[in-house]
């Protein structure tokens, strides 16, 4: 037997195959145009030359004391990507570029060079606009900066690269320097503060021990050294206590400022000087006829299939289902009206007492009990399919059929909120292991001899839960205590998991839509059944005029 996903893939690749015969004109007409497009763009193709130089960025200050450093923390490289692509930087590289160009000399770290520079003025709008011809990305796991610049002229493309890594490297030393020297100033500003400071408290001590000196009292006039002890006076006491905050304040500061000293700025280095690139960058000029060829083929192709899928419904369903070996039970007059649970209506529950009475007949001749209905429309466009299972299992129960009907489509469930049912737990519960078929069963009120299974709420991976063996263990507990077990599943024009039930089942029906189904998904959908060696017993036609019998 051939497998589900065999079947599918052959399927799949005869109807594509026939959708490219019927609109090889189409396609080759899409084609043609794709290479004459292709052709023209080597017209309007503008050679660029890429030059590209490489930085090591080091962490900006380290310290004598601290030899070991973690670069990682302490360079950010989201940031410096957008520092070295900068408009500052920009015109800095711009600038140096010129002075390098004015004096003759190469060299960009040059006194002479560098202090020219700092006195060109770079337009911003020119700036800008050679920002875009500037990529700054980091390469993977590392700290060394790839600096690439286009142009049209490849020595260009070179000064503006390697003008660009130094102007970055000469942006972080400045910062750092006047990050450092600003710092030093801070701490030597308040080294001056409290000096001063001090300066005021000895004077204030001083004149208030000069008042004790003076306020001293004699004990003894006959012995002129001996005083009477004095308190000392809390301003006094308080000012000694600051005059210590103060000096340990002031050590600090020299502890800080002898740390700065000790700094030392290394914004990094250029490990590969930029080059002059000797061949122009991009896509070859062949890639231009190939790309507009390829998609050409491609959007013929897409037109192709929409024109398919466009026009090749089924129209006249008493002619066509035939002709492609689908016998017809029944038509259905309504797409979406449910027996039972939404009122009585003469025409509907007609119609499927006769198509259900076909189906058992046949069914009871060949010793069947589980019968699998899908759909050929998209399950996101309609519910038909799901509708004509439920008003089947519905016709079965009325005549005294023990019925039960599981809800197996896990991706669109809407049946079991037409019949109020609680779906906490269903089919995939059971599935799980998480509960048995007795408990999820429900039995329909109004019906005292129709079941139904909702599919559950534990629905992640529909088509894994279906292809489980206890799936299979599940309708044969079913057959023992059923007549009829009607299982419901997504339509096969979207998922495969009619097929993958298709084994486990007695037989299939397809519920056809007119002007909706395509007759290629038809013809799909009986190949698919039938390959897994399912037989198909027929179509239910979904509202259509022609609600009678056929027979």
């Amino acid at each position: 037997m051939t497998s589900p996903t065999q079947s599918d893939a052959v399927v799949g690749l005869d109807d594509s195959v026939d959708v490219l015969r019927r609109y090889w004109k189409l396609i080759a007409a899409c084609a043609a145009a794709g290479l004459v497009l292709g052709a023209l763009s080597l017209t309007q193709r503008t050679e660029s030359y890429v030059s590209d130089s490489l930085v090591e960025v080091r962490p900006l200050i380290s310290q004598g004391d601290s030899p070991i450093l973690d670069a990682a923390r302490q360079v950010n490289t989201e940031t410096e990507q957008s520092i070295a692509s900068s408009q500052r930087v920009v015109e800095r590289a711009l600038a140096l570029a010129e002075a390098s160009e004015q004096l003759g000399n190469d060299d960009l770290d040059a006194p002479e060079v560098t202090e020219l520079a700092s006195s060109i003025s770079i337009d911003g709008e020119r700036a800008r606009t050679i920002q875009d011809e500037i990529e700054v990305t980091f390469e993977q796991n590392s700290l060394v900066l790839l600096i690439e610049a286009s142009a049209a002229d490849p020595e260009r493309a070179q000064e503006l690269a390697q003008a660009v890594a130094h102007a970055y490297l000469d942006f972080r030393v400045d910062a750092a320097t006047g990050a450092t020297n600003e710092a030093r100033q801070r701490l030597l500003d308040r080294e001056a503060e409290l000096l001063t400071e001090l300066d005021e408290i000895a004077t204030q001590v001083e004149a208030l021990e000069q008042d004790l000196v003076d306020s001293q009292e004699l004990i003894d006039p006959e012995q002129p050294t001996i005083f009477r002890e004095q308190v000392r006076p809390a301003e006094l006491r308080s000012l000694e206590l600051s005059e210590v905050s103060k000096r340990q304040n002031l050590a600090g500061i020299g502890s800080r400022l002898a740390n700065i000293d000790a700094i030392t700025i290394n914004a990094g280095e250029i490990l590969d000087d930029a080059e002059v690139p000797t061949s122009p960058s991009g896509i070859p000029a062949p890639v231009g006829p190939i790309a507009g060829l390829l998609l050409g083929l491609g959007l013929g192709t897409a037109i192709a299939f929409a024109q398919d899928r466009s026009d090749a419904t089924v129209r006249e369903p008493l002619k066509e289902l035939p002709e492609i070996g689908s016998e017809i039970l029944g038509f259905s007059p309504s797409r979406n009206h449910i027996a039972v649970t939404e009122g009585s209506e003469e025409r509907v529950d007609e119609a499927y007492r006769r198509t259900q009475a076909g189906l058992l007949y046949k069914m009871d001749s060949g010793d069947r009990q589980i019968v699998l209905v899908t759909g050929t429309t998209e399950a996101e466009s309609s519910d038909t399919a799901a509708i004509a299972a439920a008003n089947l299992a519905v016709a079965a129960a009325r005549v005294g059929r023990k019925t039960l009907l599981i809800l197996a489509d896990l991706r669109h469930p809407v049946v079991h909120q037409r019949f109020k049912v609680d779906n906490s737990r269903g089919l995939a519960e059971v599935i799980n292991g998480k509960a048995s078929l007795s408990d999820v069963s429900q039995e329909v009120p109004e019906l005292m001899t129709m079941f139904i299974v909702p599919p559950g709420s534990d629905i992640a991976a529909p088509t894994r839960l279906l292809q489980s063996s206890n799936m299979g263990r599940l309708l044969d507990k079913a057959r023992s205590g059923y007549d009829l077990i009607v299982v419901q599943a997504p339509t096969l024009t979207d998922y495969a998991d009619a097929v993958v039930l298709g084994p486990l089942c007695d037989t299939a029906v397809l519920v056809v839509e007119p002007h909706q189904s395509r007759r290629a998904d038809v013809e799909s959908s009986l190949r698919q059944l039938r390959a897994v060696g399912l037989d198909v017993s027929g179509s239910i036609v979904a509202d259509t005029v022609e609600s009678r019998p056929v027979g």
